[in-house]
């Protein structure tokens, strides 16, 4: 019975653990009069945020939403940071176009999708999950100690 517990918890946390790693991270170098888009799926409700560094004139960044509504439009020089919300579950753009500079454009392009499950963020689940599991294993041992 214990060890059962003990396989039960590990597949948990690492099922957990699995999806936690949320964080990207990419290099684009982006030509003159070129763009790039990069897509990821949201659900409804998760968080995402994230930096550009860009080295090498301007360029025109937006983001839109899986019906096509642009949810945020910048033009880049240097260091710029975004954040949005996801309105709607779905595939989300996120483009960059080199159409302003006469120059190549290096980006440095990192963002992190926060999810969140019943209004609680994925790490919170996660850590309510740790301690619910370590409580029912406590009363458990309690359970099948031997009584003196």
């Amino acid at each position: 019975m214990n060890r059962l517990f003990h396989i039960a918890f590990v597949l948990l946390v690492f099922g957990f653990i699995c999806d936690l790693s949320n964080a990207y991270s990419e290099s684009i170098e982006l030509a003159v009069g070129a763009s790039e888009t990069r897509l990821v799926d949201l659900q409804d409700g998760d968080l995402a945020s994230g930096r550009m560094t860009l080295v090498g004139g301007s360029i025109s960044f937006s983001v839109v939403n899986p019906d096509g509504t642009v949810l945020q439009e910048d033009t880049v020089t240097g260091l710029a940071d975004f954040q949005f919300t996801a309105t709607a579950s779905g595939r989300y753009s996120f483009i960059f176009q080199n159409s302003i500079s006469e120059e190549v454009a290096s980006i440095a392009f990192n963002y992190n999708i926060q999810h969140y499950i019943f209004g609680f963020p994925q790490e919170f689940i996660l850590l309510f999950a740790i301690v619910g599991l370590a409580l029912i294993a406590v009363v458990v041992f309690i359970a099948l100690s031997p009584k003196p």
